[in-house]
């Protein structure tokens, strides 16, 4: 007999990888097909082809259900290249396309499932019914096909109402709408025959008896073609829309009727039988709950959703025996032998199951389908199967079926069942999506559901759903779920996170009633409007905002207790770019990411008992809304080596003004010139503030991007080339969450034991405010006094301690990071960084970690590490010793390393990468020396003679990773040909935006970057992305986002623009199979190496000519930073027009702080309302300036701005007027 090797799986979701796990049981080959958007998805993953199809989002699945529009048949195509013997379509899509199912079978290869006529008669439902009759199976008193709404009228006054309309090609609950009286016939009937047409291509409509008090059950059936046999019932009639949302086997309502439940499978039978039936397939009934008649509804000629109740209590699994059936098939024969088969049939089911439908919904908002990225998932561990498609990382696509997994329990009694999936509903979590998990439970867990009398109504009228939440109305400008307690990961750019403000926010936990780490709402310039579902204890604490409930203004700083039905609306700042914290009792567990529109998040539900009096916090124990004082530590490097002390006097003395561009990644800031100790960065790049990428002290660090600093709070890059003259102090960094565009602030030096009693102060002063919420009393004179120390230090102390070497070949200089870092420079006798410094970096870090000394992790670059330490558990001196001791104790690296050999692909001349050079020219700087060419540039300043001779040297040679971090996993390279060490200045000021994918040259390190994110860097090429969030792509390895680690090897391969645009389209898909392969790292084998040819006559002369270039391009930047900072001051971004009050016509202003990055109206245009007139650049996010209702038909009369002028809350931006007022030569 032919053996069935090939299957194609022609779906997605749940039921795919329910077909893919079948044939894997079976040995056969699962194929696979996918969209863009399900990329993500399981059955990509456990297929062993996945085929990527044409078509972006549902469009080629749409396709796959209307094959008639689809001449080219893509499916059967794929077929044939694959060698597919068989087609399994699961259910809906193509399940029940008789046609689709008639090509297949003409294409020489099996159809899963029953043949193209059995398909074709049962899914006319006016066909299935007269076969009904034929075969004496009751059926629904009914119409035949409509041709009006006349017509239907006529018929429904003569049956009488109830009825209900159906489309003839309808199923699934699809194309049906109940009339209860003769007004609503006109309606019905136009309605389900547009959706007749729209869903099925079939305008057939007919009519039939509504029963309203009745139960939905179906019979599971298994033909061979000659013989059937039955798998007993389910129950189904827990449904919305027609959509079932819980199913049971056996029913409950038969349990006690058993002539009824006889006679009603002897019609599945012989209705089946009547057709020579084949495959597994359903015939529906309406069960009449008073009389017990039932009737025919229609054959479902196909696998069903909740197939899974049946091969539980009957011990089948019905997949499995489709495709045992279509191997018989492909043998020539029937299907499966009929003696066989009859052997399989048990009349009675062995205990009873329940499947409840796990959808990507919203119960409080009419269930709204919703869409994500899956960001944590749990499931039941026993006692339970799930079928799902989704996993970590998965993207739910608004397009299709929002169903995500079922959750099926089985157990000897109903009873035993319902607790069993309370249970598991219970430990059932999907982080990152609204989901109807607390409706299942609601429903389950209802005396009205235990009865077992469940209805085709019961949702409308035996149950009544009561969401516990929030619902998100609207989720304002910028608004993130933070959770307060730091990640437990560290390195590879993963931020720390949390609240940007953390002392706000804390204070708004205790006023809630939380702990002072329990998740919260940062709110950003513009706040959200939350619906509540349930009564909450809140509070809302931070910079000024309106808060309003139900329209009432509420008072910050204070508890608010939101009743059902209310709804909270947090205004704007009254400072734009400040943040307020939002904390409710109970937190936001599971959940971690930007708010959307349509939200829902289940909270804790508060009795009536529970809630607490009404509070504000005092003045006196309300932080202070602006910041006028920063306490730093000096370090790591405002030391004499690289800032005099009138560029320390500078920095400490100034008011510093926050620049627009801020946010959670940066904070920069405007102000005077500081003087530098040196006039090049050597190694690290050409200007004073560069430096060999190092591990940065961050979030904290004060960093030096050319000549204008940025503070890096919570989200920014663990790692860079520029100094961090200083580190802001530990307690004292939820001041960078109050700073907003245009505040002023200083920078105030402190000692160590100065930060530490500080921090010590901090947390007394929550403890103060506390007792303050609890008791009322207030435990000190002057609790604000709390949070300012005393101990100013001017001279610098940010070296630690100079470690060298006993045998003279290492030098360890240790600097201070604040109160949580230190930094150790590892310098070697050639004072060259290379191989050798970052073999002993690894040595050093090694030594470290085996102190197994808590409270400490060690980051790694090139020729530094970073301590980072928790000062609770071990000291900054005793830190010191502990490096000291891991320094006389390290010990070389003696075999090769484990690593990988990336082979990446790389295109040059992007047109992204021109787009981010023309991006940067226009919103931060037009003159610089490399700008508007970055290649050019790095040609030029290398002694090269063409851009041709960087691309070589991209294309030619072998890098070492030697640090992943910056931000999301970004590689630094290290050329391992002497040759090949190109060197270039970096960005001053950095950009704000890199293609992600770009590689880039900085220093001497090369690097790629991951996403799109600020940079420093010269933009030289791109490749692909080396970070995936959930790594799921093929390539990274489970639980590590990033694809490099150090000690790997990548080489750069050549691809033309068109070949890299579909190799990007691959990567997004899913599907590009990064070449890799395992090697090993010989450190000893490359160092001798490095040695012997770093003074070649050839290495030597190349770095001559490099230096020369070098040093002439350091001389002109200088000269077009000079001319640039000029032009600035003279005409500070293009000042915006000034207009005379007395000028008629609308003005439309800036909401904000910011750049405009685009005007995209121009005199003349005719305005309409949600039009984006100008696109403004502020704290890194594009921030358009829309039309209102007002504007609606108005005419643009005039610009008041250019594209790059800054812009303040108010400025004008456009003029806009009546057309009539608009003159023609304005226009």
């Amino acid at each position: 007999m032919a053996v069935l090797r090939r299957v194609l799986i022609a779906n997605r979701g749940e039921i795919a990888v329910r077909c893919i796990r079948a044939c894997k049981q079976l040995s056969i080959t699962a194929i696979a097909i996918f969209t863009a958007a399900d990329a993500g998805s399981l059955h990509v993953r456990l297929a062993d082809l996945s085929v990527l199809l044409d078509g972006e989002g549902p469009r080629a699945y749409t396709n796959m259900q209307l094959i008639r529009f689809w001449h080219s048949d893509a499916i059967l195509d794929i077929c044939k290249k694959q060698s597919a013997e068989a087609v399994f379509p699961g259910y809906g899509f193509l399940s029940e396309n008789a046609d689709f199912a008639r090509r297949v079978h003409d294409a020489g290869m099996i159809f899963v499932g029953p043949d193209s006529e059995s398909i074709h008669q049962m899914g006319l439902k006016h066909v299935a019914r007269d076969l009904a009759i034929a075969a004496g199976v009751p059926v629904i008193h009914g119409s035949g096909l409509l041709g009006s709404a006349k017509e239907a009228l006529d018929v429904a006054q003569r049956m009488g109402f109830p009825i209900i309309f159906k489309a003839s090609g309808g199923g699934g609950g699809m194309g049906q709408k109940a009339c209860f009286s003769e007004v609503d016939v006109p309606a019905a009937f136009a309605h389900v025959e547009s959706r007749s047409k729209e869903l099925f291509g079939n305008a057939g409509v007919f009519i039939e008896k509504y029963y309203p008090t009745s139960h939905h059950v179906e019979v599971q059936v298994f033909g061979n073609g000659s013989e059937v046999i039955h798998f007993g019932e389910r129950e189904c009639s827990i449904q919305r829309r027609h959509q079932k949302v819980i199913e049971e086997c056996p029913s409950p309502y038969l349990a006690d009727k058993h002539d009824i439940h006889s006679r009603l499978i002897s019609c599945a039978l012989t209705l089946a039988k009547s057709i020579k039936y084949s495959s597994a397939g359903t015939v529906e009934f309406l069960v009449d709950d008073k009389t017990g008649d039932f009737f025919f509804l229609e054959m479902n000629t196909r696998l069903q959703v909740e197939h899974g109740i049946t091969e539980l209590c009957y011990g089948v699994d019905l997949v499995i025996l489709m495709l045992r059936q279509a191997e018989q098939q492909l043998a020539g024969r029937t299907g499966i032998p009929s003696d066989e088969l009859l052997a399989m049939q048990t009349d009675a089911p062995n205990g009873a199951a329940i499947e409840v439908r796990v959808c990507c919904e919203n119960p409080a908002d009419s269930f709204l389908p919703g869409s994500g990225h899956v960001q944590s998932v749990s499931w039941p561990d026993q006692y339970a199967r799930v079928d799902t498609w989704i996993q970590l990382g998965s993207f739910v696509s608004p397009y299709f079926d929002s169903l995500l997994a079922k959750v099926i329990i089985h157990r000897s009694t109903r009873e035993e069942a319902i607790a069993e999936t309370q249970r598991a509903l219970e430990a059932s979590q999907v982080g990152g999506l609204v989901t109807n998990l607390v409706f299942l439970k609601s429903i389950i867990s209802s005396p009205e559901f235990s009865s077992g009398k469940t209805l085709t109504t019961f949702l409308e009228t035996q149950f009544t759903f009561q969401p516990v939440g929030i619902q998100v109305i609207n989720p304002g400008a910028f608004t993130t779920i933070q959770q307060a307690r730091p990640r437990t990961r560290k390195g590879y750019g993963i931020p720390i996170s949390g609240p940007m403000d953390d002392l706000s926010a804390s204070i708004a936990n205790l006023l809630a009633g939380n702990s002072e780490d329990v998740e919260c709402l940062e709110i950003t310039g513009h706040g959200p409007e939350l619906l509540f579902h349930s009564t909450s204890v809140i509070s809302i604490a931070g910079s000024p905002f309106s808060v309003e409930v139900d329209g009432e203004p509420r008072s910050m700083w204070s508890r608010i207790i939101v009743r059902p039905g209310e709804a909270l609306k947090i205004g704007a700042c009254a400072s734009p770019g400040g943040r307020c914290y939002l904390a409710i009792r109970g937190g936001l567990p599971g959940v971690g990411r930007q708010l959307r529109r349509g939200d829902f998040f289940e909270v804790q539900d508060l009795d009536l008992s529970d809630l607490p009096s009404a509070y504000q916090l005092p003045p006196s124990l309300i932080p202070p809304a602006d910041v006028k004082n920063i306490y730093v530590m000096h370090g790591p490097h405002d030391s004499d080596d690289y800032i005099t002390a009138t560029g320390r006097q500078t920095i400490y003395s100034s008011e510093w003004t926050v620049d627009y561009n801020c946010n959670r990644t940066g904070i920069r800031l405007d102000g005077p010139k500081i003087e530098w100790a040196r006039t090049h960065g050597e190694e690290g790049g050409s200007h004073p503030s560069n430096v060999v990428d190092y591990p940065y002290p961050s979030p904290g660090g004060v960093n030096w991007t050319g000549d204008s600093p940025v503070i890096f709070p919570q989200d920014a890059p663990g790692l860079g080339g520029f100094i961090c003259s200083s580190t802001v102090v530990s307690a004292d960094m939820w001041k960078l969450g109050k700073l907003k565009p245009g505040d002023k602030a200083r920078l105030t030096p402190i000692s160590y034991e100065s930060a530490r009693q500080l921090a010590k102060q901090t947390k007394e002063f929550l403890e103060v405010i506390s007792e303050h919420i609890e008791k009322g009393s207030l435990g000190h004179e002057n609790p604000l006094s709390l949070l300012e120390v005393e101990g100013e230090t001017l001279e610098s102390d940010a070296i630690l301690q100079v470690i060298p070497d006993s045998h003279g070949g290492l030098t360890l200089t240790l600097r201070q990071g604040g109160d949580r870092f230190i930094i150790v420079n590892v310098d070697v006798s050639s004072q060259k960084v290379g191989l050798d410094t970052s073999v002993a970096a690894n040595n050093l870090a090694r030594a470290i970690q085996s102190s197994e000394s808590s409270g400490i992790f060690v980051h790694v670059n090139i020729s530094s590490i970073t301590v980072e330490y928790e000062p609770d558990k071990i000291s900054q001196l005793d830190l010191v010793a502990l490096i000291y001791t891991a320094h006389q104790q390290s010990s070389a690296i003696e075999k090769p390393l484990s690593a990988r050999r990336f082979i990446l692909p790389i295109v040059f001349d992007h047109p992204s990468i021109r787009e981010a050079e023309h991006r940067y020219t226009t919103l931060q700087r037009d003159k610089a020396v490399y700008v508007p060419d970055n290649v050019t540039y790095v040609q030029e300043n290398n002694g090269l003679d063409s851009r041709d001779d960087v691309f070589r040297v991209l294309n030619k040679t072998r890098f070492l990773v030697v640090a992943v971090g910056f931000m999301t996993g970004l590689p630094l390279l290290w050329p391992l040909d002497s040759l090949a060490r190109l060197t270039a200045q970096k960005y001053n000021p950095t950009r704000i935006s890199t293609p992600p994918g770009t590689v880039g040259l900085g220093g001497g390190l090369f690097c790629i970057y991951p996403a799109d994110q600020p940079g420093g860097y010269m933009m030289l090429a791109r490749s692909i992305p080396v970070w995936d969030t959930y790594a799921l792509r093929p390539g990274f390895r489970e639980g590590k986002p990033w694809l490099c680690e150090p000690f790997d090897l990548v080489e750069f391969r050549e691809v033309s623009l068109e070949e890299y645009e579909e190799i990007w389209k691959q990567f997004e898909a899913g599907t590009y199979e990064i070449q890799v392969e395992e090697t090993t790292f010989d450190v000893r084998a490359e160092l001798n190496q490095e040695h012997e040819i770093g003074d070649l006559p050839d290495a030597v002369e190349f770095r001559a000519g490099q230096v020369a270039a070098e040093e002439k391009m350091r001389l002109r930047e200088e000269h077009l930073l000079v001319e640039w900072k000029a032009e600035q001051e003279k005409n500070r971004g293009n000042a915006p027009l000034r207009l005379d009050d007395t000028i008629p016509g609308v003005r439309v202003s800036s909401p904000q702080v910011g750049k405009v990055w685009k005007l995209l109206v121009k005199p003349g245009d005719i305005v309409k309302k949600g039009m984006t007139l100008a696109i403004l650049e502020a704290m890194k996010m594009e921030i358009e300036v829309a039309a209102d209702e007002s504007h609606d038909g108005l005419v643009v009369k005039e610009l008041l701005v250019q594209e790059g002028t800054l812009v303040s809350p108010g400025t004008m931006l456009v003029l806009l007027d009546k057309p009539d007022s608009v003159s023609l030569t304005t226009v």
